[in-house]
């Protein structure tokens, strides 16, 4: 494994060589993002001003994507709330939300931005899959429009989700993941029941969830025993503490109790403890 650092963030970029059907290997990265958050987060903005602080974010992740392709990595990870941040009321989260479809239509965001109304992070997020040819595993959220006869139809009309999203080496989504086990989101709705999301790529058979998923059976445990995929990709921001919760360890040790490779990518809040990429 080789590390660097980017001495402006306090960020860490890791590339792996994990095994896949031995003795075969691919070469994945991982990215510890120090967050550019927003002054406020429970005062709604303006569209475009989301959009400008989710480009300064997008500014550093361009940079990681560009290293980990030009060293050979085939995928890289980046964190849970990497875009954004955290503790939003569902308002204020409300500017920085795209509605980002079922990847089974077929989408290149690169190529076609306007197929599914405004998606301009979701075009940036293809566009730099497509360009360096790697495959870029994010974080963002999503909006879905509901019927206001549905009883459980939030009052705004939409239901909102804390969204991992791939796009393979061509831009393309091929995954979209919306997160189970809210830890403490008021922001976001959880779906009716768990997902469980996985694709296929020539180096190996993906299964994606966030963080505070991997403590439950449901999708965790599940999309491992009965979906055969050989690594799980994990966008966190993990409170990394003692005596049971320390990242790498806990990661680790559920990495090798499942018998899969674990991408885990966190974001750096060292103020609240978020630290730890595996």
């Amino acid at each position: 494994m080789s590390t660097s650092s980017f001495p402006t963030s306090a960020v860490v970029f890791a590339l792996i060589t994990l095994p896949f059907c031995a003795p075969d290997t691919f070469k994945a990265a991982v990215y510890e993002h120090a967050v550019i958050l927003p002054s406020e987060t429970e005062i709604p903005v303006s569209q475009d001003d989301a959009l400008i602080l989710m480009n300064k974010n997008i500014d550093i992740l361009e940079t990681a994507i560009k290293q980990a392709a030009g060293q050979g990595a085939q995928i890289i990870v980046t964190p849970e709330d990497a875009l954004y941040g955290w503790k939003f009321t569902r308002e204020s989260i409300f500017p920085y939300l795209e509605d980002i479809p079922d990847p089974k239509v077929n989408w290149i965001p690169c190529q076609d931005p306007q197929r599914f109304g405004h998606s301009p992070v979701q075009k940036r997020l293809s566009c730099l899959a497509k360009s360096n040819s790697i495959y870029v595993v994010a974080n963002i959220g999503d909006k879905k429009k509901c019927n206001a006869r549905d009883s459980k139809c939030p009052s705004n009309g939409y239901y909102q989700y804390n969204t991992n999203v791939v796009y393979n080496s061509e831009g393309k989504l091929v995954a979209r993941y919306h997160k189970y086990h809210l830890y403490s989101e008021p922001q976001f709705d959880a779906p009716d029941k768990p997902e469980l999301v996985t694709f296929k790529t020539t180096f190996g058979t993906f299964g994606i969830f966030t963080c505070f998923d991997i403590l439950f059976h449901d999708p965790a445990v599940t999309l491992v025993e009965d979906h055969q995929v050989d690594t799980i990709l994990f966008p966190t921001a993990w409170m990394n503490v003692l005596p049971f919760l320390t990242a790498i360890e806990f990661h680790s040790a559920w990495a090798m109790g499942m018998r899969v490779n674990l991408l885990a990518a966190n974001t750096h809040k060292v103020g609240q403890n978020m630290t730890g990429n595996l």
